[in-house]
C-alpha cells in the first residue's frame, strides 16, 4: 500500500475539487483509508440536501460498510492489508465473518443489527475507529426468500445466518470472539475489554497468557452461566446430526423475530420459541439495553419504531446478550483453555457449525431437512 499520508492528501484534494467519481477515483479514495473516510464525511456534513445521498452513496463505497454515514469506520476487505495495518499502527484487528456484505443493505440480519444499533453508536464507533483496524469477510452468500402475495407486492428478506466478530493479532491469530448481538453496552465493555488484554498480552508469553486468561473467563462465566439457568438451555450439536434451521434461528432472538414467521412456513416441522428462560431474562434486564440517539435516528430511517417494537427488540436484544455471553462465548472460553483453538479458518468453521447450527459444509444450512417430506425434487 501506498504511503498513508501521501494518499490521505491526495483523497482530500479529489474531495475538494469534485473529481472523486467513478470505480478508480474509489479505489484510490479506498487507499486513503480512515483519511479519506473522514474527509468525505466532513464534505458530506456541509453538503446541500440535493447532494447527500449520492455522497452517501459514495461514503459506503470508500467505507465498504453500508450506512458508514452513521458510523465513520473504515473497513478492509483483505486479511493482508489489515494485517499491514496493524503492524503499522500497532493495533489489533476486529474481523467481522458474515454472511453476506456488509457493503449491501440486505445481509445477514444479525449483520444488519451491527450496522444499524452498534456501529452508529458514537461510543462503540469511536472505540472501534480508535482502538483498532477493521477487516470483514464474507463467508458465503446470506441466503433469501421472496414470497409472491400475488397482488403486485412480494416480501425480500434474509433467512438465515449469523455473524462473529474475531479479535486478531498483528499476524492474524485469534485471540477472542464475540459470537452474535450484544447489547451497545455489553459490546463497549466487550471492545474495552480487549484493548486493555491486548495492551497487557505483549508483556507476558503469548500462548501461556491467551490460556490463563480464557480459563479464568470460562470459570467466571460459568458459575454466573450457572446462576442465570442459561447453562444448557441449548442443545448441543454435534457433526454427527444434521443441524436445523429452527436450531440455529433459537440460538438468535433478535434474528428470530424476522425469521422465525417465515421458517414456520417452510415445513421444517418445528416451532421457532427462544428458551423460556431466555425470555424471562431478557424482560428482566431489559433496561440495560439503550440506543443511542444517533442509532435510532438511523433506526427510524429504516422502519417507524412504535413504543411496542422499541420494548420488544430491547428484550430479545437483552437476551440475547446474555445467551452469547454466558452460552456461546463461555464454550469458546472453553476451546481456548484447553488448547483447541486453531487457524482464523479453521476456529470460524467451528464456529458457525457448533455455535450457530449452520456448518459450512451443508450447503443448504439447515433449511432442507431430510426428516420432511415436501413432494418436491430437490
Amino acid at each position: 500500500m501506498r504511503c498513508a499520508r501521501v494518499l490521505a492528501a491526495l483523497a482530500v484534494v479529489l474531495l475538494a475539487t469534485g473529481t472523486a467519481r467513478g470505480d478508480d477515483e474509489v479505489a484510490v479514495l479506498r487507499d486513503g483509508g480512515q483519511h479519506s473516510v473522514d474527509a468525505l464525511h466532513a464534505k458530506l456534513a456541509d453538503a446541500p440536501a440535493e447532494e447527500r445521498q449520492a455522497l452517501e452513496a459514495q461514503l459506503d463505497r470508500v467505507c465498504a460498510q453500508r450506512d458508514c454515514s452513521a458510523s465513520r469506520l473504515f473497513w478492509y476487505t483483505d486479511l493482508e492489508e489489515a494485517k499491514a495495518a496493524a503492524r503499522r499502527l500497532r493495533r489489533p484487528i476486529v474481523s467481522l465473518h458474515l454472511l453476506g456484505r456488509l457493503d449491501e443493505e440486505v445481509s445477514c440480519a444479525n449483520s444488519r443489527f451491527f450496522r444499524v444499533m452498534l456501529y452508529s453508536d458514537p461510543a462503540i464507533a469511536s472505540v472501534l475507529r480508535d482502538d483498532f483496524v477493521m477487516h470483514w469477510h464474507s463467508v458465503r452468500p446470506v441466503p433469501r426468500i421472496t414470497i409472491d402475495l400475488g397482488n403486485g407486492r412480494t416480501i425480500r428478506q434474509t433467512i438465515t445466518g449469523n455473524s462473529v466478530h474475531y479479535l486478531l493479532d498483528y499476524d492474524g491469530t485469534p485471540l477472542d470472539a464475540l459470537a452474535g448481538l450484544y447489547s451497545p453496552k455489553e459490546f463497549t465493555t466487550r471492545l474495552e475489554q480487549w484493548t486493555t488484554w491486548f495492551r497487557k498480552l505483549r508483556q507476558y508469553d503469548r500462548i501461556s497468557a491467551i490460556r490463563g486468561y480464557h480459563m479464568g473467563r470460562a470459570m467466571q462465566t460459568g458459575i454466573l452461566a450457572a446462576g442465570l439457568g442459561i447453562a444448557g438451555v441449548s442443545e448441543e450439536w454435534t457433526p454427527a446430526r444434521k443441524a436445523n434451521a429452527y436450531e440455529a434461528a433459537r440460538r438468535a432472538g433478535t434474528k428470530s423475530l424476522i425469521e422465525g414467521p417465515v421458517l414456520q412456513q417452510v415445513e421444517l416441522g418445528v416451532r421457532v420459541d427462544v428458551p423460556r428462560r431466555l425470555y424471562e431474562l431478557g424482560e428482566q434486564s431489559i433496561d440495560s439495553v439503550q440506543f443511542s440517539e444517533p442509532s435510532l435516528a438511523l433506526m427510524r430511517r429504516k422502519q417507524e419504531l412504535t413504543p411496542e417494537l422499541l420494548h420488544n427488540l430491547r428484550r430479545s436484544v437483552a437476551a440475547d446478550t446474555l445467551f452469547n455471553e454466558y452460552e456461546l462465548h463461555r464454550r469458546l472460553h472453553v476451546w481456548y483453555a484447553y488448547g483447541e483453538v486453531m487457524t482464523l479458518e479453521k476456529l470460524n468453521d467451528r464456529v458457525y457449525a457448533e455455535l450457530f447450527l449452520t456448518p459450512t459444509g451443508d450447503p443448504w444450512m439447515g433449511l432442507q431437512p431430510n426428516s420432511v417430506f415436501a413432494a418436491l425434487k430437490e
